[in-house]
């Protein structure tokens, strides 16, 4: 059976709306608005089997695809049976992100080879806990979060398609000054760039929220972020001047304080391995750590 994969665009939305009732997951990749904004890196397509939905993105195009486990009512062992034979014929190399680890090891194992990989763990923190900012843990955030209260006379802006290009605005600036801090950092700041700006072209149909920190009317900090599943927000970027001591712990915790109360969850994404990334991450005791696993299929009897 040929399985058709189509591109993931905006105008899908309603579909992927339809599926939110049987996902769990929680990780970041399988976010919608991610899937759509890295299209032009990752070329993220889906398919329904079964009245299941299946999502892959391209590592390298139509060579190494990788798979995000099937959400839906309908068969996954059967299904991701059929993606394997798919991906066999087409002579892709297959790859598998497993969310589903228990259906997976128990199906599957022996077909694949498997890599945890660190870099790309997601931290899951409460919403409630980022909002209040509660506890001896969180003591040291609470105390920047308050020298910020004192010494700036702020303001907390919601950010919808009306007012998003000031947040383009302000990361253009972003990126000028730390493309100049960190030149080596330069390509993966103007890819960031490149999602930031199609978030807020397609802001209402992605279904984006946004926050941002005003200081006498000048931005200073802003966050945005999509869904991943009912009970789960997502934040996808989060931006603020350092000169504003505390911008980035005050945008952290007013943005989770004006989150809808129907998102439990809050994933502020991976470190990708960099230590003062991972330190602050850490730093916001998340009660989860979503391990990233990469299956890769075996092909005739080599280990890709």
């Amino acid at each position: 059976m040929m399985i058709n994969f189509k591109r993931i665009t905006p105008e899908d939305k309603e579909i992927f709306d339809s599926f939110y009732k049987y996902k769990d997951v929680k990780n970041c990749e399988t976010a919608f608005a991610n899937l759509c904004a890295y299209g032009f890196a990752l070329n993220g397509e889906y398919a329904i089997i079964d009245n299941t939905l299946v999502t892959r993105v391209h590592f390298e195009f139509n060579k190494v695809i990788c798979y995000h486990c099937p959400i839906g009512e309908g068969d996954k062992v059967a299904i991701i049976k059929e993606l394997i034979s798919d991906a066999k014929d087409k002579g892709f190399t297959m790859k598998m992100m497993i969310d589903c680890q228990d259906l997976f090891r128990e199906n599957f194992c022996s077909q694949f080879t498997c890599e945890k990989r660190r870099d790309f763990f997601d931290y899951v923190y409460l919403r409630e806990s980022l909002a209040t900012l509660s506890g001896k843990k969180l003591q040291a955030k609470r105390n920047h979060v308050n020298k910020f209260m004192k010494t700036y006379n702020y303001e907390y802006l919601n950010i919808d398609s009306s007012n998003v290009d000031r947040c383009v605005d302000f990361a253009n600036r972003w990126l000028d000054f730390n493309i100049k801090e960190n030149p080596e950092n330069g390509e993966g700041y103007k890819e960031e760039l490149q999602v930031i700006k199609y978030f807020a072209e397609n802001f209402d149909k992605l279904g984006m929220l946004g926050g941002a920190i005003l200081v006498e009317g000048k931005m200073v900090a802003f966050t945005l972020g999509s869904k991943v599943n009912n009970q789960t927000f997502c934040t996808h970027i989060e931006k603020a001047n350092k000169d504003y001591d505390g911008a980035y712990a005050i945008i952290n915790k007013e943005f989770a304080n004006h989150l809808p109360e129907e998102y439990i969850y809050i994933n502020r994404e991976e470190d990708i391995g960099l230590e003062g990334l991972r330190k602050a991450k850490l730093s916001y005791n998340p009660i989860e750590l979503i391990t990233k696993t990469v299956a890769t299929l075996i092909q005739d009897g080599t280990k890709s």
